[in-house]
């Protein structure tokens, strides 16, 4: 009986620490980049541009998954394709495990996006690379166009709705629950199958 009881609580401990432990992609798997002008295509605004903010929504979260998304904003210096706007709001995943691109603050960059459900998207696996090192695309490119201005208010308007929803699938009360659900369970099975043997 004592074998049971450690089986049935090492069982629970075990999928608590995996339920309950920040979730992590293995890697992130990317085919080969195109030349420019494939990439260009591929893309709906192609810019270049400063990060001037990054936002975490999920950085004080308990729960955090590499495939969060960050919101980077960005003041643009020239366009090449799609928004004409002084100021875009792009969003990659937190970590390049799960192919996001990571931004730094106040660094310049040529960012191919992509538009995914009305926000702009960026990840590893473009030709998106600082400025610096992007001295092919630039003359691939050509010149470019200089922004349009756009007022403040309008850039906070469009940055609320370009926020994507906020979906909290990883409440604390939710995941312990479940998991204590699922080892209860798995202790009623083991429990019953160890009793079908005494008898």
């Amino acid at each position: 009986m004592k074998i049971f009881h450690w089986f049935v609580s090492l069982t629970m401990i075990t999928f608590l620490f995996f339920t309950i432990s920040p979730i992590k992609s293995l890697a992130c798997s990317c085919i080969p980049v195109g030349t420019v002008q494939e990439e260009v295509d591929r893309s709906t605004d192609v810019f270049s541009g400063k990060v001037v903010e990054i936002v975490d929504s999920n950085k004080n979260k308990k729960n955090q998954s590499s495939a969060d998304l960050l919101e980077v904003k960005f003041e643009v210096d020239k366009s090449w394709k799609g928004s004409n706007q002084s100021e875009l709001i792009v969003y990659t995943e937190r970590d390049s495990a799960s192919c996001g691109f990571e931004f730094s603050l106040n660094e310049e960059y040529i960012v191919y996006a992509n538009e995914v459900d009305g926000q702009l998207r960026v990840n590893l696996c473009s030709r998106t690379a600082q400025l610096t090192a992007a001295t092919e695309d630039l003359n691939e490119l050509g010149e470019g166009q200089k922004p349009v201005k756009v007022p403040s208010s309008d850039t906070e308007k469009a940055k609320k709705s370009e926020t994507p929803e906020k979906q909290d699938n990883n409440n604390p009360i939710y995941v312990i629950s479940t998991a204590l659900g699922i080892g209860l369970a798995v202790g009623m099975v083991v429990a019953f199958i160890l009793r079908g043997r005494k008898k």
